[in-house]
This record gives C-alpha cells, structure tokens and sequence, in this order.
C-alpha cells in the first residue's frame, strides 16, 4: 500500500490530554474547559469555587468530572489561590488515583500508558535547582490538599518527575501561552532541531502536522517536534535541552556544521562582508577571512563570545522605554561585533522592531525585514510558521512604501507555509489567501484594508463550505504572480483551491466576518 500523500492523510489529532489546565493567569480569558476564548459572550464563573469560568452550561458540564475534587479544594483554601503548578499535578494525582482503582476505563491510555513515561528521578535529584523547586512545590501541594488527604511524598515526587519530563504548554497559534498540559499520545515523540512535524492547538485539541511531503505524524519513530524554540544557536539549544530533559542533542542540525554560521562575527577588516565561523563556547583564536586574508585577534573573537553569552534569552514587547533604550544600546554593540547572518543579532535586532518599530520608521524597512526572513530561513524548517509570521512582516512593509507587486510572492509564500501549518480551514491560512488574492488581482484595496487581513484574532477553524455555499464555482485559472515551481502542496494542486482563492474576496471583506459566516 503507498504511503498517503495527503496532509490530512499524515495529520495525527490528540482529542484530549491526559491532563490539562488553563493558567490561573489567563483563566478570566480563557474557559477552564476547553481553552478557547468564549464567542460573543463572557466567561462564566464555577457557583462552587468561584474561580473556574466557562464558556456555557455545555462547556461547565463536561468539565465537572476534572474540576469536581478541585472544586471542594478550592473553596477550603479560599482566599489563598493555589500556583498553577499545584492545581496542575493536582489534576495529575486525581487521575492516576482513578487509574489505579479503577484501571483505564475512558481510554485514557489509548496512545501510551501513564507507567512508560520517563521520569529522571535521579537526575532531578542532583539537580539542586530543581530539586529545591521539588520541595517548594510538595510543601504548597500538602498544604493546599491537608496531610489526611496527601499522597506519599515518594509517590508525589513520581508525579512532579513524570510532569517536568513530559507536560508541554499550551499555545494560541498567535503564541500567546493559555496552559499546560500532559498529553500521553504527543509524550511519545521525540525532540529535533529540525523538527519534521508543527504542533497545533484549538484549545486543549492538539494536532500534529507534518511539515515535509515525506512524513506521516502517526509514526512516532520517524516524526520529531521542537521541544524548545528553534530560532537560536547550537549552544543556547543544547544548553536548555539539557537543562530541562537531561539530554545531549544529536540531531542532524546539532551534528551539521553549518549551522555554526549562526554565530559568525564580523571580519575584522573595514567593509569586509565575510562572516568569520565561531561559536559561543569555542576557543578563541584567530581567525583567517578567506575573503580579504586578514586575520582577526583571538581578544576580538573571545570579546564577541562573551556578548553572545551575556544576552537574554528572550525580551519583553510591552517594554518600558528603558527597557527600549537599553535593547537599542545592545544592538548598536551587535552591529560592530557580530555578522549579519548572526542569530543573536537577527533576535536583537527582531526584539527592537517589535517594541521600537513605529517610533523608529527607518530600522522597518523591506531590507530589514529581509535580512530578518533570510536569518529565521537558517534556523526554521521551511513550512514553520514562524517564517510565515515574518512574511507578512516583510509584506506590511512592502505594502506601506507601495510595492505591492513585490509583496505578492511573499504573500503567496506566507499562505503556503499556513496552508501546510495551520490547514484550508484555519482563518490565519485564509485571511492570508484573501490577501495575495488582493495583491495578485490588484484589487482595489486601501493599505489599511490590506494590512487588517495581517492582524490575527480570530483562531477557531472555518467552515468553508459555509463561504462557498450559494456561490456559482467556475476552474479558475492558473494565479497570477505565483514563482514556478510554488505549486507543491497536494491540497493547492486541487482545483479547489483555486476556486476557493477566486471566491473568497467576494465572500468577506473583513476578518471580523468570519464568525458571522459560521
């Protein structure tokens, strides 16, 4: 039997988690049943505990076989609010607690059994930053569930191991965090930095989609996730993998040495263009430009090391002004040490148009955001959604200085990576499809009415046929503006998708609409 070759085909769709909970954070925003944001009215509170909301009476309902034990929890600590962490192996201790009386009775166990997940007790137990957080946790968790209620500390240690080893967070599809999660079917896979499959989420659903037209999200043998964020350097990677799962990295982008080109530094010789290969951890010494044979001091190198090193793994976008100035001081000393082609660079200089780009009109520029999309092209497999972000970062700027015809390949780029990422009914896929459809038919459409079709909010999944239903469908021809060779996809080849890319600018004119078409 061949192997499928549609997307659909290779998806693997995990219904529910093993255990599941929306952040205390976000929990007036999101419902603590289904994780989505409520439609067209406001979260309802939990008459018990008052502090679970939800969406409807539906949502309330099937969440009450979870959120019962929790309930009662709840109100005997009140006022004091238990951390996220607690409710969340709490959640975990009423679970395994109805395994074990009354073995795996709704299936939970379907895709992998609770008992196969690793724990690395031991490694835990040497890592004295954990295991110091281990004995915080179990102190707030006995205090939170009362010594006649608690679990063994020996039993409740096996919990905190099987969560930190194997729970993973759950995510809007804009990267806003909701909650976490354990999810036995999606524990089965293993971790790459180039990974061949994207996880996505509608509220606690995760979907697992293959990025390659040669994997199939089922095997779990051949399929890898990113358990980290990718967009960074060997180093920084390892660093945190190990940290956090007590493994060295060896997959095929760790073991690739040209990966090491994303912490080149800058030739020492004025004008000189050619990135000198180093690494944050390597041994200083000179370096010979193959370029201009000038050769660069082992004190420069081990100077731009250490800048590497000494900057923040992530930055904050609703910054203070101070925290502006200060990300701008870090990026004035990148450009005199590092390359362009520099990830720590490319990340700096990606933080300062995020929290800087409308006060600062000349740093958002086309030939910034290229440089932007060319540097995420080296860290991220070329379906990720993160390159389809930054797409449309360079299309907005193309947009406003007026060069739409330039905009429409990175449009039709940005919505093919979606369309492989999210799906046909995904509204990011499809508002991004209305857009190139605008671009490339040269529609006549304000900047700003092009621009609000980049501006997602909407993240629930579509009913095309309720776009298409009453509307004459004729074969449209082959698009306008598309590169040779773009058509790779199995769903684009279908005519429909042609057909859809000729009816949807007739269907809507605003994001907005989307809900009003379900």
């Amino acid at each position: 039997m061949p192997p499928p070759s549609s997307i659909y085909d290779r998806m693997k769709v995990f219904e529910e988690p093993f255990a599941y909970l929306v952040n205390n954070a976000n929990v007036e925003t999101f419902c603590s049943y289904c994780l989505r944001t409520p439609e067209g009215s406001k979260l309802s509170k939990c008459g018990g505990c008052d502090f679970a909301r939800y969406c409807n009476k539906d949502c309330q309902r099937l969440a009450w076989k979870d959120h019962k034990p929790e309930c009662a929890r709840l109100k005997k600590s009140f006022p004091n609010l238990p951390l996220t962490e607690v409710l969340f192996l709490s959640r975990l201790m009423d679970r395994v607690a109805f395994l074990e009386k009354n073995g795996d009775r709704y299936g939970w166990e379907k895709d992998r059994k609770w008992s196969e997940l690793l724990t690395h007790e031991e490694e835990i137990k040497e890592d004295k930053p954990k295991y110091a957080h281990f004995e915080k946790i179990y102190s707030k968790t006995l205090a939170y569930h009362g010594e006649d209620k608690m679990i063994p500390k020996e039993q409740f240690f096996i919990i905190f191991c099987k969560a930190a080893i194997n729970s993973h967070s759950i995510h809007t599809n804009a990267g806003t965090e909701v909650g976490m999660a354990l999810d036995l079917g999606v524990s089965q896979y293993d971790h790459s930095c180039r990974p061949n499959c994207t996880l996505i989420f509608d509220g606690f659903r995760a979907c697992l989609r293959p990025l390659t037209p040669d994997t199939n999200a089922s095997d779990a043998k051949t399929s890898f996730i990113s358990y980290i964020d990718v967009g960074r350097s060997r180093y920084q990677r390892r660093r945190d993998l190990k940290s956090k799962w007590y493994f060295d990295c060896q997959c095929s982008r760790c073991l690739d040495t040209d990966d090491d080109i994303l912490t080149a530094i800058k030739c020492s010789t004025p004008g000189c263009d050619e990135p000198l290969i180093t690494t944050e951890d390597s041994e200083p010494m000179y370096i010979a430009c193959p370029k201009c044979k000038n050769t660069t001091e082992p004190d420069v190198v081990a100077k731009a090391q250490e800048f590497m090193r000494s900057l923040p793994g992530r930055f904050v976008f609703n910054a203070t002004q101070e925290e502006v100035n200060i990300v701008e001081d870090l990026l004035t000393k990148a450009k005199s040490m590092l390359h362009p082609k520099n990830i720590y660079f490319c990340r700096l200089q990606t933080a300062y148009l995020q929290m800087a780009g409308e006060q600062d009109a000349l740093l958002v520029t086309p030939e910034t955001q290229k440089q932007v999309y060319e540097n995420y092209r080296l860290c991220f497999p070329k379906a990720d959604r993160h390159i389809g972000y930054q797409l449309l970062h360079l299309v907005k700027s193309l947009i406003e200085k007026g060069e739409r015809e330039e905009a429409t390949t990175y449009a039709y780029e940005a919505m093919a990576i979606f369309e492989v990422c999210f799906g046909l009914e995904h509204p990011y896929y499809l508002q991004t499809l209305a857009l190139w459809t605008y671009l490339d038919t040269k529609a006549d459409k304000t900047n700003e009415e092009l621009i609000k079709l980049m501006n997602f909010n909407y993240n629930r999944p579509v009913n095309i046929s309720q776009l298409l239903k009453g509307v004459q469908l004729n074969d449209a021809p082959t698009p306008k503006g598309v590169p040779s060779g773009r058509h790779q996809s199995a769903e684009f080849a279908d005519s429909s998708m042609a057909r859809y890319a000729t009816v949807l600018p007739l269907c809507y004119d605003d994001p907005a609409e989307f809900m009003e078409l379900q």
